[in-house]
């Protein structure tokens, strides 16, 4: 599917893992100080980690906030990732999130994140009506069992053509 609209590159145009990573580097200063890495992408998913060290508490585990901005930046990715592939000139925000912590994170942080069965809706809901609301589901394990969950909702808006911002 690409987009009627747009011909050229979207201004925040992603075309691999690692010019994901200097995405988050440069436009999101707390992934640097995380240490945030993007593993994998396979169009429908993204894989991030994050050392433990660098974002440890005091019981020795993952910080759930780290757990947090993990799971919101890896959902942000996911989404730049596709409206690169789309050609999409998007503004995409985190509206909110809903957070279920299960269990302690003892090991580095590794967060699995997924398009919904619905993207290709959502996607030609953004081209028609020039914006559009997904969510997306991020999880942590730790010892082969769920450890936390993030749904997070994302709103996308197609960027004025003429505006710089």
């Amino acid at each position: 599917m690409l987009s009627s609209r747009q011909t050229s590159k979207p201004r925040i145009y992603i075309d691999s893992i690692d010019a994901l990573e200097a995405a988050f580097h440069e436009r999101i200063p707390i992934s640097k100080a995380m240490g945030v890495r993007v593993v994998s992408y396979n169009g429908d998913s993204l894989t991030t980690t994050a050392p433990l060290s660098e974002n440890i508490n005091h019981q020795h585990s993952a910080f759930g906030g780290s757990l947090f901005s993990l799971a919101a930046l890896s959902g942000w990715g996911l989404v730049q990732m596709k409206l690169s592939e789309l050609l999409l000139d998007c503004n995409t925000v985190v509206m909110d999130g809903e957070v279920s912590y299960q269990s302690p994170v003892y090991d580095d942080l590794e967060c699995v994140v997924r398009l919904p069965e619905d993207a290709d809706a959502v996607f030609a809901k953004l081209e028609e009506k020039g914006t559009a609301r997904t969510e997306l589901v991020a999880s942590f394990e730790c010892n082969g069992k769920l450890a936390m969950q993030m749904k997070g909702r994302y709103h996308l808006k197609l960027r004025n053509p003429a505006s710089e911002t």
